[in-house]
């Protein structure tokens, strides 16, 4: 058995000059569409997430929010350990 291995695979250390580009080039490629296809997913989620908010908020079942306390930015600068947010 010479340099290639079972299946056509070699090790990259095998590998001449261009072998080695299009390997680097081939994982690139390979992580960048892994990365891009993540991005996807993500921001499938949040639309899908999104949309059920929305659609909940539309619940005529659900009462609209009430503000319980209103403040100025000055009376939150000064009491920094009351801010709920």
């Amino acid at each position: 058995m010479s340099s290639q291995r079972q299946g056509g695979e070699r090790r990259i250390g095998e590998l001449n000059w261009l072998g080695k580009a299009v390997y680097l080039v081939w994982q690139g490629v390979r992580y960048t569409t892994e990365l891009i296809d993540s991005a996807i997913d993500v921001a499938a989620e949040t639309y899908a997430e999104a949309e059920r908010a929305f659609k909940i908020g539309l619940d005529p079942r659900i009462d609209e929010a009430t503000i319980l306390e209103e403040r100025t930015r000055e009376e939150i600068d000064r009491d920094p350990e009351s801010n709920s947010g």
